[in-house]
């Protein structure tokens, strides 16, 4: 018998059903490698490229997870990017509120006004006190001397007099009182650098202990000298940002006929505050200038001695006049005088122009004394 030749051989094995399947199974092997290799040497194309998520800051706040959706047609339009819109984003996110660092006032939803209740503890807590807790000036006595004495011009007559008693009992607001007191009762001592405004906030006042989370005061009326009347160097004094009066010495606040002086007596203790600061700080300016001129020195000092700072409260039936000085670290008001607007003879009107006078004077004396010559 003839033995089989090795190529017989070799196909007889590779024939067999082992043989079958291992070849079967190299052949895959082999395919799949060469997938792998194509998937390696070739990245996948896709039709739109992909979008990572970002990890968010730790130190951002994080806006509540919103689904888009298609805007309605009555939806409302998005809010302007104001400040007392942000307040709002900072409430909702819980963001702290930080205290400003500024030089003058300005306006934010962090400060107190001066209608508000939380007005009169602040302002104490400042250092503003009322006439109860407030030391009199020295010169109180020489002060109520000059602003109740008689004034040489007439009265008006008993019938232009019934007319304002019958007037102001219809006055319902600060506005009406307001008008009428300044054409019945308030003496026009405008010029060209002397006038007054009307409802101005005071914000050319930097930050001090006295104002501090107060709002600027708003007097319902302010008299003094036109800031643009005064020279470059005096230009600091000016206690608005547009239309400006500087050196004031005299603040009127306004109440309704029904209300009490209560409200208004604190915010004229913060008007007279600002005056007396303003004051104060041109008089050191003054005091410089006569050292660096070795005169005007007795000037100075007679001026310093003096309250020269006014106030008047007045519902147009009754009229009140304090007086404000700084002492101890605290700002005082002490009352000068009242009188009634409604008797006659009208010892009230009297009052109220003996106060405009002498504020008035005071407010020259002060821009002399600073080298203006008006």
């Amino acid at each position: 018998m003839t033995e089989p030749t090795s190529n017989e051989r070799q196909r007889q094995v590779e024939e067999t059903p082992n043989a079958i399947a291992v070849a079967d199974i190299k052949k895959r092997v082999t395919t799949s490698c060469a997938h792998a290799t194509d998937m390696m040497a070739e990245p996948p194309r896709l039709e739109e490229p992909l979008i990572l998520p970002q990890e968010p800051s730790p130190n951002e706040p994080q806006a509540p997870l919103v689904l888009a959706e298609e805007p309605e047609p009555d939806q409302p339009p998005p809010l302007r990017l104001t400040r007392k819109n942000l307040a709002r984003l900072d409430v909702f996110y819980g963001i702290s509120k930080r205290k400003k660092h500024s030089s003058y006032f300005e306006s934010s939803t962090m400060t107190i006004s001066t209608t508000t209740t939380g007005f009169q503890r602040q302002a104490y807590e400042n250092g503003i006190l009322d006439p109860p807790d407030s030391t009199p000036p020295h010169d109180l006595g020489a002060l109520q001397h000059h602003l109740t004495q008689r004034r040489g011009s007439i009265q008006p007559s008993a019938e232009q007099h019934q007319k304002y008693r019958s007037r102001i009992s219809r006055c319902h607001n600060e506005a009406a009182v307001t008008k009428l007191l300044t054409l019945k009762i308030l003496i026009d001592l405008e010029d060209d650098c002397y006038g007054n405004s009307v409802c101005q906030d005071i914000t050319q006042i930097p930050q001090q202990g006295f104002n501090y989370n107060l709002s600027p005061p708003r007097p319902d009326r302010l008299e003094g000298l036109w800031a643009d009347t005064l020279p470059r160097r005096l230009s600091h004094h000016a206690l608005h940002a547009i239309s400006s009066l500087a050196l004031c010495h005299l603040a009127v606040e306004v109440k309704r006929t029904e209300d009490n002086f209560a409200q208004a007596t604190y915010q004229a203790a913060y008007d007279g505050t600002i005056l007396v600061y303003a004051r104060n700080r041109a008089l050191a300016q003054a005091q410089a200038q006569a050292a660096a001129a070795s005169c005007g020195r007795k000037a100075w000092e007679q001026v310093t001695r003096e309250t020269a700072v006014l106030t008047c409260v007045t519902d147009g039936k009754v009229v009140e006049v304090f007086a404000h000085h700084f002492r101890d670290g605290a700002y005082h008001q002490c009352r000068v005088a009242s009188e009634s607007l409604l008797a006659y003879p009208n010892r009230g009107r009297e009052l109220i122009r003996n106060a405009q006078d002498y504020a008035r004077s005071k407010s020259y004396e002060l821009a002399a004394l600073l080298g203006a010559r008006l």
